[in-house]
Parts: structure tokens; C-alpha cells; sequence
């Protein structure tokens, strides 16, 4: 069964503390090797996405502001008909937070959302490519990321929901 796309905040809420328990277990007590782990994470993550289709919710696009290079400011620019600068002033704002330095955009939801569609998918820049980060390496390292995933992304919801039941997780409760 895979969460509504609608209700996931309430959902990820009601799962956090099992989440961080679950991330505990996998840094310590889980006995996959990390290259194990990953591979059975890409399993997971193949099975779950053949059943959510990422144009239909849009969640992240609504709720996240991706950095965009230079290469990628040029490429959109060019197909928008409009130098840097303009599409610079038009939709992006440079973030100079220390955890978040570079050119994104302005406000969310994202400029280029149509619907629950990415108007400039062909073009759109690698952090949303490679969103939400299931097929990177050493995921047991990155728990604490997919744990606030869990909140933006149904196919993170589902997979840690998943990897959970195949590695007989049992939530202790506080």
C-alpha cells in the first residue's frame, strides 16, 4: 500500500520516532555489509517507483528549492530565450547560508512546476535528477536525510517502509 500523496506529512509524523529508531538499528545492529544495504535499497527502490509515478505528486518540486549550476543556469536560459542574468533576476536567488551556497530558486513551489510536472524536465538540473537519493552510496550514512525525506517523498516513505518488513524491523516504542 503506498501513501497518499496528500496525507504523507501526517504520515512520516506518525512514523518519525520508529524512523529514528529503525536508523539507530541500521548504523549498529543491522548485519547487511553498506554495499549490501545499498543494493537492496536499489531493489526496493526499483519495486516501489514501478508503482508511483513522480509526475503525479510533485511534492518535492512544491516543498524544495535545488541548487542550479552555472552549465544548468546557461542550458535553462537558453531554452527560455533569456540570458543569465535575466533568468538569474527572473527565478533564482543566490543562498549564501552556510549549508546552502549556491543559485536556487526563489521561492517554492518551483518556477518551472505545471501541475504536479516539471515544464523544463529535460533540462532540469542534477540535484532533481537525482532526487530523492535512493541510488547513491552509503546510505546507512545518509539515514538522516531520508528519515526527513520521508516527509517530502512517497518513494522514500515507501522504500524505508519496505527496507523495514525485509530486514524484520521491529519497533520497540518509547
Amino acid at each position: 500500500m503506498h501513501p497518499d500523496f496528500e496525507k504523507l506529512e501526517v504520515l512520516a509524523r506518525e512514523k518519525e520516532e520508529e524512523n529514528w529508531e529503525f536508523r539507530t538499528y541500521l548504523k549498529w545492529n543491522c548485519k547487511l555489509s553498506d554495499k549490501k544495504l545499498d543494493r537492496l535499497v536499489s531493489e526496493l527502490t526499483d519495486n516501489v517507483w514501478a508503482d508511483i509515478d513522480c509526475a503525479s505528486c510533485g511534492r518535492c518540486c512544491k516543498e524544495l528549492r535545488p541548487e542550479f549550476s552555472e552549465k544548468e543556469q546557461q542550458r535553462l536560459a537558453k531554452r527560455l530565450g533569456m540570458s543569465v542574468e535575466q533568468f538569474r533576476e527572473q527565478y533564482l536567488k543566490y543562498d549564501d547560508t552556510e549549508d546552502e551556497l549556491g543559485w536556487r530558486t526563489r521561492q517554492t513551489p518551483c518556477p518551472f512546476l505545471d501541475g504536479t510536472r516539471c515544464s523544463v524536465h529535460e533540462e532540469r538540473p542534477k540535484q532533481c535528477r537525482d532526487y530523492p537519493y535512493l541510488y547513491k552510496p552509503d546510505f546507512s550514512f545518509r539515514t538522516i536525510g531520508m528519515i526527513e525525506r520521508t516527509f517530502t517523498c512517497p518513494v522514500v516513505f515507501q522504500v524505508t517502509e519496505e527496507l523495514k518488513k525485509h530486514l524484520a524491523f521491529r519497533y520497540r516504542g518509547r
